[in-house]
């Protein structure tokens, strides 16, 4: 079972990888996040260098784009 890293809640389908209640991203067990909060934007360089944001970071301090975790 996978769990939000934002609410809590627990997915209701294994090929789940963002939370249904909040649009947070889903772990599976001890594993690492399977989606990381990087920039939406495919032509800014942060997003280029898959620089990782904070989990609460909605939008890129470089081209304004939204990150994953804000999608």
């Amino acid at each position: 079972m996978k769990t939000c890293t934002n609410c809590g809640a627990e997915s209701y389908r294994v090929e789940s990888n963002f939370c249904i209640k909040c649009g947070g991203a889903l772990t599976a067990g001890d594993d690492k996040t399977l989606h990381q909060n990087i920039c939406t934007n495919t032509e800014c360089q942060l997003h280029k260098s898959r620089f990782i944001y904070p989990d609460d970071a909605r939008h890129c301090d470089i081209c304004g784009s939204l990150t994953v975790y804000a999608r």
